[in-house]
């Protein structure tokens, strides 16, 4: 065999491995993982309205922020400000962030959460301040497993643990309860 045929032979053999050797890198390289999934869409300062089965409303937000996801169908806001209507005017909240589930059934409240209750006969609010706040707006209840203040007037009480009826405008802190009740100010 001559040197120049034995040259080709040898660079025939060198393509061919070098072909095979591609070939099985790219069998066995670990597939791209797949993109983030995207938001089906996002609102930017902006009023929602969301009505209940019922027709009524359920709840307002504003927000300057909020992102649908696709999976699940779930709201994500940031900096809401919400409006829940019950029997005596608008339970008011405000957070950090809030998660709102697909049928709207439940708006969890996150960090930086405050509640304030519609005015009572004498004009005061009850407000509520805490870390987490679920609240139901088709059965206007509101629970909380977060320590949770609540202050009216000159009265505040701390305690973990929170459940609220919206309509009733009564609540119960469900464990390590401190606090003053103030029947006047002049009793504080």
């Amino acid at each position: 065999m001559s040197r120049r045929a034995l040259n080709v032979w040898l660079l025939l053999l060198a393509i061919g491995l070098g072909s095979y050797a591609a070939w099985q890198w790219q069998r066995n390289r670990v597939p791209p993982a797949e993109p983030a999934q995207r938001s089906d869409y996002i609102l930017r300062d902006f009023e929602l309205s969301a009505l209940g089965d019922d027709g009524l409303e359920s709840f307002t937000v504003t927000a300057p922020y909020l992102e649908r996801d696709p999976a699940g169908e779930s709201l994500s806001i940031r900096q809401p400000r919400f409006g829940f209507p019950s029997r005596d005017g608008y339970w008011t909240a405000r957070a950090d962030n809030a998660w709102v589930s697909p049928g709207a059934e439940e708006v969890r409240l996150v960090e930086g959460v405050s509640l304030v209750g519609p005015a009572d006969r004498s004009g005061q609010r009850t407000r509520f301040s805490t870390r987490t706040l679920s609240v139901f707006p088709d059965t206007h209840r509101a629970s909380s497993e977060e320590r949770v203040t609540i202050t009216q007037g000159n009265s505040s009480f701390a305690g973990t643990g929170l459940r609220v009826e919206m309509d009733n405008k009564r609540f119960q802190l469900l464990n390590d309860i401190k606090g003053h009740l103030c029947a006047t100010p002049a009793s504080c």
